[in-house]
């Protein structure tokens, strides 16, 4: 049997509601950054997630922090957790989509148009929500590109050629 060092989390939430007044969104939240971290009237919110592992090695009393000796941890024992996966079937774009485990963003981009819609299998992961844009490339096959998270794309039955003229 072999011992083992792990760090488990939870993330516990405390918030702080301020105004401010910015020409823009941006300008906005950056005021609003420094006004609450400025502000002692943080509350908790009493919302945790679940428990998650930050760090791990093997060996007891280790510190699971040290590169050295830090192991990989499987994606479901992350504070973000499994990315969803992606099934996109064809013939071609947009064909049939599928998400599983998850909620993305698939984008569309054909020279026509861009459809964007976001697709759930709930309960999300916290904080991965990818955006998975699907291009035709000039043979028609698909062109996938993955971005702001994670996601497993499986593209199923694709035709290389569109036949149909």
């Amino acid at each position: 049997m072999t011992w083992f060092t792990i760090q488990a989390a939870y993330a516990g939430y405390f918030a702080n509601r301020v105004s401010v007044e910015a020409e823009t969104l941006e300008e906005a939240l950056e005021k609003a950054i420094v006004l609450a971290n400025q502000d002692p009237n943080w509350k908790s919110v009493d919302h945790c997630s679940s428990t998650f592992v930050d760090a791990c090695c093997m060996g007891p009393d280790e510190d699971p922090w040290n590169g050295d000796k830090s192991l990989p941890i499987p994606a479901r024992f992350t504070e973000k957790g499994e990315p969803p996966v992606v099934t996109l079937t064809g013939p071609r774009p947009p064909g049939g989509v599928e998400v599983t485990g998850g909620t993305v963003r698939i984008r569309f981009v054909d020279p026509a148009a861009t459809v964007t819609t976001e697709v759930s299998d709930p309960p999300p992961p916290p904080c991965n929500k990818p955006v998975v844009t699907v291009r035709p490339r000039p043979d028609r096959a698909p062109d996938v590109e993955v971005a702001g998270g994670k996601a497993i794309v499986r593209v199923q039955g694709w035709e290389g050629i569109d036949n149909a003229q």
